[in-house]
């Protein structure tokens, strides 16, 4: 089986980069740390439009443009936070193929075999990738992950309402990609509840004491 090429050689067989940028770049790499991508264009050897532009073409993969696209929460419930953040990845739809779970990938270096079986590893669904610009998938993981408002969208169900339970037995709180189940048999009080699912998003990091102080001065 042939060797399959990393980002400085598809780069440098485009034309876009030469062996001594390449070189230039992969010693302040280890210097410095960092991405070999995001390397190259902070060095003003290649645009970061161009390194999507030559991947997608190379690789004959589709290109992700979160201006344009809708990420499915189930996505983003499949791929923690921690890793997307470590690889910076953003998971895009989790789609059934062949029997498995498969989740659509946006990565800046798809050639990175050893993150997407890592990933794969972690996860525990496949990983099929696409092709992404690093700064927008930077962008998409703060916006989908850390951003407060899609924390209160899709960190637990918004549709709670203490009121409408009725003789309901139980509901589920998503929360972080994890669900609680609270019965409701003994119909608590809805204070209390309250409270407890304050504390349970206050200790998962979902919701801070100060955007409960925020929210309480709001209603106050």
């Amino acid at each position: 089986m042939a060797k399959k090429k990393r980002l400085g050689e598809i780069l440098m067989d485009a034309g876009l980069i030469n062996d001594t940028q390449l070189s230039a770049a992969l010693h302040s790499q280890r210097t410095w740390g960092g991405k070999l991508g995001s390397t190259l264009v902070r060095m003003g050897f290649v645009s970061e439009a161009g390194i999507l532009r030559c991947l997608s073409a190379q690789l004959r993969l589709p290109s992700a443009d979160f201006q344009k696209i809708s990420v499915s929460p189930k996505a983003t419930q499949a791929v923690p936070f921690s890793i997307a953040e470590k690889y910076n990845v953003m998971p895009v739809a989790l789609k059934e193929e062949l029997g498995k779970k498969t989740v659509i990938l946006a990565m800046s270096d798809p050639t990175n075999l050893d993150a997407i079986s890592e990933i794969e590893f972690q996860t525990g669904v496949r990983v099929r990738p696409v092709v992404g610009a690093e700064s927008s998938i930077t962008q998409a993981i703060e916006r989908y992950y850390r951003d407060k408002n899609f924390k209160k969208g899709y960190g637990f169900e918004k549709r709670l309402d203490l009121a409408a339970l009725g003789d309901a037995e139980e509901m589920v709180i998503l929360s972080g990609g994890a669900e609680h189940t609270v019965s409701t048999a003994r119909k608590p009080d809805p204070g209390a509840l309250a409270k407890a699912l304050i504390k349970v998003l206050v200790g998962k990091g979902i919701l801070s004491e100060e955007e409960l102080e925020d929210a309480l001065r709001e209603t106050s």
